[in-house]
């Protein structure tokens, strides 16, 4: 519906009885209730307060886009934008499957899964995965402070989706696969860092855990001495537990047994996927990281992709 015919439905509703009127707030209530996209974008919409190509307050409607969604003009530099502009959804097509597509990813549903049930192509399966993994991945991430549980894991490296590779081409069975290293640690308040590292060395341990610790917190680690130098880098105390002498609990309190937890609960889930490239193991890690810390919901990465710009 164009402009010109939205402003003419007004001039009619005089001529409505109260209860016609009654009648018709009823339904566009449930039409509001449904369209979740449209109550996603709304509330973008009222926290704008700035032009995103100039940063000036000064700017006006200007009418809708094509999807309906209601644009802006800036006094300023007198360009338009809508509330999506300087988010991940930006320019993306078929808004009315964005909620359904959110769902599938909640449930962790393949690609193949994703494209099946939505009626759409593989490829725009795998992008539109990445555009709402994009925010959860640059989410800032506060020091973690208490009581820090830190470990190391690993998984096949794999270069899934990359038309050119770096080395020689393995044949099946012939013998290991490199590993990929990824560090983690987390709170007892259910923060979560992680980061892909290179090479686990003493150096990146120390380059991973040093800023992102609080002053006055426990950290508790496994046998590794790359911990040492870490824990002597900040002020905080050190708790080791050596897996040889069968300590599992020291103090009664201090264990990094909810690591291991986590770190085995998002590589059962992984399993799914048949194996993740390496440059995409980080939206991957961000993915499991945002369901455990949010309740289930159908407009979560919607919000997550409009808020964390």
């Amino acid at each position: 519906m164009n402009t010109q015919h939205l402003r003419g439905i007004p001039l009619h509703l005089e001529d409505l009885t109260y209860p016609e009127l009654k009648k018709l707030k009823h339904e566009v209530d449930g039409l509001i209730s449904k369209n979740q996209v449209g109550e996603v974008i709304a509330k973008r919409e009222d926290r704008l307060t700035d032009c995103p190509n100039c940063s000036s307050s000064q700017f006006t409607r200007w009418g809708f886009t094509k999807q309906g969604v209601q644009r802006f003009k800036c006094k300023a530099c007198l360009q338009t934008f809508n509330a999506l502009k300087g988010t991940p959804l930006y320019r993306m097509r078929m808004s009315q499957k964005w909620v359904q597509y959110n769902e599938l990813m909640w449930h962790g549903a393949t690609l193949r899964d994703c494209a099946k049930d939505l009626d759409i192509s593989l490829r725009t399966a795998f992008r539109w995965r990445h555009t709402f993994l994009k925010a959860p991945s640059y989410t800032g991430i506060q020091p973690l402070s208490g009581v820090i549980e830190a470990d190391e894991t690993f998984i096949n490296e794999s270069f899934k989706g990359k038309r050119i590779l770096h080395r020689d081409a393995r044949k099946r069975g012939g013998g290991k696969s490199p590993k990929t290293p990824i560090l983690i640690a987390l709170n007892r308040e259910g923060s979560v860092i992680h980061e892909v590292v290179d090479r686990n060395t003493k150096e990146s341990i120390c380059q991973f855990l040093q800023p992102r610790i609080a002053d006055g917190s426990v950290l508790c680690t496994d046998g590794n001495k790359s911990y040492i130098e870490v824990a002597n880098g900040c002020k905080i105390d050190h708790k080791r537990i050596i897996g040889l002498d069968k300590i599992r609990v020291v103090e009664n309190i201090y264990h990094i047994q909810a690591l291991n937890n986590y770190i085995m609960n998002w590589k059962e889930w992984m399993v799914r996927f048949r194996g993740v490239g390496r440059g995409y193991l980080t939206h991957y890690l961000s993915w499991f990281r945002h369901m455990k810390q949010h309740k289930k919901s159908d407009q979560g990465l919607l919000f997550a992709a409009m808020t964390n710009t």
